[in-house]
């Protein structure tokens, strides 16, 4: 009987390595890379969306900040002329800035002490047409003490 070397049993080695890779026990399945493929097409996907609405997250943002400045500027404008004398406006485009659309409205109460000052409450609402900001509304009143 002969000895058993180690390049006896390297070479044995090898030989039952290359039969179990033929049978299908080494390597990457075809269902398995499709699998992983799919999944990973769904997390892009997934990412994708998300980037998409945090975009438009961002873009709404804007306008809000937009629709805020409008009301303010247009209080301001009638702080300058009085609030006394302010008047109720329909909704309308503002000048300068396409998309946005402004109204005033003025409700009065009821001149308590005869004195012909009556109170008002005065409310600009700002809404925008092109982002996807709801609308803006700043009231302030006006009672003369």
């Amino acid at each position: 009987m002969r000895p058993v070397t180690n390049v006896a049993r390297v070479q044995r080695g090898l030989a039952v390595s290359a039969r179990s890779s033929r049978n299908g026990e080494h390597g990457v399945a075809l269902l398995e890379a499709l699998t992983t493929s799919v999944i990973v097409v769904i997390a892009m996907i997934g990412l994708a969306l998300l980037f998409s609405m945090a975009s438009s997250y961002v873009a709404a943002e804007g306008g809000e900040r937009v629709a805020l400045f409008l009301a303010q500027q247009r209080l301001e404008e009638l702080r300058a002329i009085g609030l006394a004398r302010a008047v109720s406006e329909t909704e309308r485009p503002v000048p300068g800035f396409p998309g946005f659309l402004r109204s005033t409205t003025t409700v009065a109460g009821t001149d308590l002490d005869g004195s012909g000052d009556v109170p008002r409450i005065i409310t600009v609402s700002v809404r925008s047409l092109v982002r996807q900001a709801g609308p803006v509304t700043v009231t302030t009143a006006y009672v003369k003490h």
